[in-house]
């Protein structure tokens, strides 16, 4: 059944869904044991999420138009021009931005090719990383090396 010859109904929807509940597990997953733990600011966690699930579904909807790796990389291009447009954000939040649009765009383009515990062991990855690095690295701490030099 067709609306103004745009299908209704497209089992692509299905796909989206479980693909979203995943994608939503592992930035959860992330935000409650790599972020929120050490940040002061919780609005941070809000940033995260938001952008991580519009980048999602921009890159979910985009994907049938056949734009791949290129969309991809024009989403990191620009996040890389933000960067410079904005306030300066810390490195650290910089690196969470990052890591959270790589999940989206992850999760929203794998194709047939890409089988599910490829995508679980790739977050499940970026997941324990961002985890040993907030809970044996950085121990709370940020460390930008001037600190150091400032308070003397």
């Amino acid at each position: 059944m067709e609306f103004l010859e745009v299908p209704l109904f497209d089992d692509d929807v299905f796909k989206m869904l479980i693909r979203f509940a995943f994608n939503l597990l592992i930035l959860a997953l992330i935000v409650r044991f790599a972020i929120l733990p050490n940040q002061q600011d919780r609005e941070f966690a809000f940033t995260v999420s938001m952008l991580n699930i519009t980048v999602f579904f921009i890159c979910f909807s985009l994907k049938k138009l056949d734009l791949g790796i290129g969309m991809a990389l024009g989403l990191f291009a620009i996040f890389g021009v933000l960067r410079y447009r904005t306030n300066a954000l810390p490195i650290k939040e910089m690196t969470y931005l990052f890591i959270v649009i790589g999940i989206a765009v992850i999760n929203s383009l794998s194709n047939k090719k890409t089988s599910y515990a490829e995508l679980m062991a790739v977050n499940g990855l970026i997941l324990f990383a961002a985890y040993l690095k907030e809970k044996f690295v950085a121990n709370g701490k940020t460390n930008t090396g001037l600190q150091g030099v400032v308070s003397k």
